[in-house]
């Protein structure tokens, strides 16, 4: 086992950074953490929950899959030598999550190529990072099972070094990571684990959702109906997600003979989304665009997709902490709860552990 001291990372990722490049938290000039090209000078161990997940670094939010040059056209696959460095557990089960569906039909070059070529390294998280985080409920962290390369443990000025693949090893091979022993370090990890999940809240509504919608669909039309008149089809809860992956596709004229095609991020939630070429649209209200989102994260998926998880949810809990009108998934959940026990209570979800 290997541990590394706080105040070498920076030496440490500096190295990194100079055989590829290195996505860690930063914080803005406004406060804000989030995830961007390694800054020596803003770089920050505060890490809590960024606004945004790390989803862009293999799937970008816009980018360019073909090339059109005077009537001929080449795809366009991108992907350098890259590592992530912090990111939590649920966000890094929202990488696995969605590689498996962007490769579960057909082969997808653009983000299976960036895929090949990042490094993760997870921090595990030693309680909640904010009062809507529900991951031991999900079954989504506090800490990686698996999957990373390397997952690092808060062990006070210190962190304790968990390898998980052998490019992890490869990382851990400069001097400035000690050696630990085996047996004291793994009895550390276990201590840190069970006071981790003793601080996170378990929300047995989301569980018992899943078993509501999975017995004959089990939900009341009226929940999908309220909801569907609070939403104003912002889509932010789509791409604050960690485990959406809407995209479409759109061509752009460079000049003269010459052009890009383009995937982009999108939303189930949009009007158009599901529109068919004959002007179909088989989910024409917000309230049937809402309950298909929330059948996907919680009914629609095969045991290959959640990678031990409880669904397809990671219960980072950013659509709660981030849509205007407080419809996130605990809110959902809770809500089809109440319906069927006959209470009709709807209600924001506002922490707490049980």
């Amino acid at each position: 086992m290997k541990r590394i001291r706080k105040d070498s990372l920076k030496e440490v990722l500096k190295e990194w950074a100079a055989e590829r490049t290195v996505i860690a938290p930063r914080r803005t000039e406004r406060g804000e953490c989030i995830y961007d090209t390694f800054d020596e000078e803003s770089f920050t161990l505060d890490i809590a929950k960024p606004s945004s997940p790390p989803k862009r670094s293999l799937f970008p939010q816009s980018e360019v899959i073909f090339q059109v040059e005077q009537d001929g056209y080449r795809q366009v696959v991108s992907g350098n030598p890259t590592l992530i460095f912090g990111i939590r557990p649920c966000d890094h089960k929202g990488l696995l999550q969605s590689q498996s569906f962007m490769s579960q039909d057909l082969d997808d070059p653009y983000s299976r190529v960036k895929s090949e070529k990042t490094l993760t390294v997870v921090m595990a998280c030693p309680g909640s990072m904010s009062p809507t985080c529900f991951c031991t409920t999900t079954k989504s962290g506090p800490w990686a099972e698996s999957g990373f390369d390397i997952q690092l443990y808060d062990d006070g000025d210190a962190f304790l070094v968990e390898i998980g693949s052998e490019r992890g090893s490869g990382l851990v091979s400069s001097n400035r990571f000690e050696d630990i022993d085996e047996a004291r370090a793994n009895e550390k990890i276990r201590t840190f684990q069970r006071e981790a999940v003793s601080l996170i809240p378990v929300i047995p509504e989301v569980e018992d959702a899943m078993e509501r919608l999975e017995v004959s669909n089990q939900s009341s039309d009226e929940v999908w109906e309220n909801f569907g008149k609070k939403c104003i089809t912002c889509g932010g809860c789509s791409f604050v997600c960690p485990t959406c992956t809407c995209f479409t596709v759109s061509d752009r004229v460079v000049a003269a003979g010459t052009g890009d095609r383009i995937r982009s991020w999108d939303s189930c939630l949009y009007a158009g989304f599901t529109k068919e070429a004959s002007g179909h649209n088989p989910r024409r209200t917000a309230a049937l665009r809402i309950k298909r989102r929330h059948e996907h994260k919680l009914l629609y998926h095969k045991d290959r997709d959640h990678y031990g998880g409880l669904c397809t949810c990671v219960g980072c809990g950013r659509c709660s902490d981030y849509c205007p009108v407080h419809i996130g998934l605990i809110e959902v959940a809770q809500a089809i709860c109440s319906a069927q026990d006959g209470t009709g209570e709807e209600k924001r979800y506002s922490g707490g552990v049980s």
